[in-house]
């Protein structure tokens, strides 16, 4: 977004590391910007960068200098969880939209969003979740997640429940995962 013209001035670029580097629970990013923004965000950020250890910094500094010093870009961890996160992204939308549930297309980020309005599941029949008061969203991950072990959040859960349309037929998944084994993580 900032390399489009005239955007630098006003854009502000986040970083996450937790999820750059596969490493969950590390609450740990950086912002890139023009100058005058990032002050205003620095003043905002001296209050919340308590919670964050200083080796976590320490190492997250250190693996982002070794990018920046190599020479073979073949060598580039980026090159390399770019292309495993764009081959996760790929089997994803490939396997939801088999099963009727079509990805809503992103041209970056490290989540990809389903639409699964046009699936019906059987567990969708039960009085159980036809007596359930929560948005539809919620309680397709919900059972998703129980009779599946597919984590998926569902995105009404970002809305403010008072706006009179909330979207309940978006659910988020994560691809940005490596695979502990040589086989794919999907």
């Amino acid at each position: 977004m900032a390399s489009l013209p005239g955007m630098w001035e006003r854009t502000v670029s986040l970083y996450s590391a937790g999820k750059m580097f596969a490493i969950t629970g590390w609450r740990l990013g950086w912002a890139i910007g023009p100058r005058q923004i990032i002050q205003k965000l620095h003043g905002v950020c001296l209050v919340d960068t308590f919670g964050c250890p200083t080796i976590l910094q320490e190492v997250v500094a250190r693996m982002l200098e070794r990018e920046r010093l190599l020479v073979d870009p073949k060598e580039s961890y980026f090159n390399w969880a770019g292309s495993i996160f764009a081959e996760n992204y790929t089997k994803l939308c490939n396997a939801f939209k088999s099963v009727n549930m079509p990805p809503v297309h992103a041209e970056g980020g490290f989540f990809l969003v389903v639409d699964c309005s046009k699936r019906s599941f059987k567990f969708q029949e039960s009085d159980e979740y036809k007596n359930c008061n929560d948005a539809q969203d919620v309680k397709i991950a919900k059972e998703l997640t129980k009779q599946f072990k597919i984590l998926m959040l569902p995105l009404s859960l970002f809305y403010n429940l008072e706006l009179k349309a909330i979207p309940t037929n978006y659910l988020r998944v994560l691809f940005c995962k490596m695979s502990t084994n040589n086989k794919s993580s999907y």
